[in-house]
């Protein structure tokens, strides 16, 4: 079995870094252990220095407790397996210090445990990670202050002095080992951290102007804004109670996406806001980003939709028409809602767009009195007028 697949035991494969960074860790500090012990005992065996018997112990103290907790991990119970291991280095720490004595230093070894500890548990274990670690630093205090209760292993003052110099180099080894990693993990967290809400308010972004995006992730409710001049685009399939009749339910929704595809490409390119989609109808804004407010902006988005429509091939091969309603005036625009979000817009103009686009004819681009009246000659001729049936813009009560 590879080292990565053996780390990552009883991880489902989609598993994220975040989620499974204490896992992988946990099982790679009980190989770690377990090979340690292991070589250990092979240079024992041959330089003939242990006993049968101390060999057991070994196998039984230093292999068994690491490789019973990989297997905990592995079928899922990652904090008793990590309590499992933290004890068995707690417990194989203190028999240490007990054997030689305080002044081998052996009980500093507690130090790096005690930073492993918090890389052990996850996020919601965090009180556990607690209480383990501060059963470490009590045992490390009780072993510093008990120079005077445990013997020292009868051996020369030079060798005891190496002893503790080779103890202390090795826990700063792993004291910065385990820093290193720490900081790492965290590094990485943060890195993950920034690249999901990149991926987030790129979302948020597809669905929403910028300026909501920036006050939602304030925590604010009920975002809104009132614009007093705001050019609003209906573009609705023409016949398309009929299509979806006769089509597949799968050829309705390719006619679809090709048509709306289409029309936000056009809105890209033209600096427009996309608002919504209500059934087959297609709603965009012109004067919500900050830009000048325009009419003659909107009628020249309204001729661009209509004429992606008629060059896009899945629309043509199902006969798609369109009909275009424009209307402009005042809007409220906000999010609302609290389980699915939804960006929405609300007055004069864009019930003047929808009233518009009703009463257009397929392939015909009609327009309030309002937007009527910013339009040339030329961008005249290419529309129709209309008037909306008990709507008076500010426009036509002028007129």
């Amino acid at each position: 079995m590879k080292l990565g697949r053996l780390l990552r035991l009883g991880l489902a494969p989609q598993a994220a870094p975040l989620e499974s960074q204490h896992v992988v860790f946990l099982h790679g500090l009980c190989l770690l252990a377990s090979g340690f012990t292991l070589t250990t005992m092979l240079l024992s065996l041959s330089s003939a220095t242990t006993s049968a018997g101390g060999l057991a112990y070994a196998l039984l103290a230093g292999v068994v407790p690491p490789m019973l907790a990989l297997v905990l991990s592995a079928r899922g119970h990652h904090a008793v397996a990590a309590v499992l291991f933290v004890i068995y280095t707690l417990l194989s720490t203190a028999g240490a210090a007990s054997l030689f004595g305080p002044s081998f230093g052996l009980q500093y070894w507690y130090m790096p445990v005690i930073v492993l500890t918090f890389m052990l548990f996850p996020s919601e274990r965090r009180q556990t990670a607690l209480a383990v670690a501060a059963l470490n630093a009590a045992a490390f205090l009780g072993f510093s202050f008990a120079s005077t209760l445990l013997p020292a292993m009868e051996m020369a003052p030079g060798d005891v002095r190496d002893n503790f110099h080779i103890n202390i180099s090795l826990v700063a080894v792993a004291t910065a080992v385990a820093t290193y990693y720490a900081q790492r993990v965290t590094a990485r967290t943060r890195d993950e951290l920034r690249s999901l809400r990149a991926r987030t308010d790129a979302l948020l972004g597809a669905v929403l102007p910028a300026e909501f995006v920036a006050t939602l992730r304030e925590g604010s409710e009920g975002v809104g804004r009132r614009y007093p001049q705001v050019s609003v685009v209906v573009c609705d399939i023409a016949g398309f109670t009929r299509l979806a009749e006769e089509a597949a339910a799968e050829d309705i929704v390719r006619v679809l996406n090709a048509t709306f595809s289409a029309f936000d490409a056009v809105c890209k390119e033209r600096g427009a806001d996309k608002v919504k989609t209500v059934g087959d109808a297609y709603v965009a804004a012109v004067g919500l980003g900050g830009g000048e407010p325009s009419a003659r902006a909107a009628v020249d988005l309204a001729l661009r939709m209509r004429a992606a429509v008629e060059r896009s091939e899945a629309c043509q091969a199902r006969g798609v028409r369109v009909r275009v309603g424009v209307g402009t005036g005042e809007v409220i625009a906000g999010v609302v809602g609290t389980n699915k979000l939804a960006y929405d817009m609300w007055g004069a103009a864009i019930e003047a767009a929808f009233a518009m686009e009703e009463r257009a004819t397929p392939e015909q681009v009609v327009v309030d009195a309002a937007t009527w009246a910013e339009l040339a000659a030329e961008e005249r001729a290419a529309v129709v007028r209309g008037e909306p049936e008990g709507y008076r813009s500010p426009a036509t009560a002028k007129a």
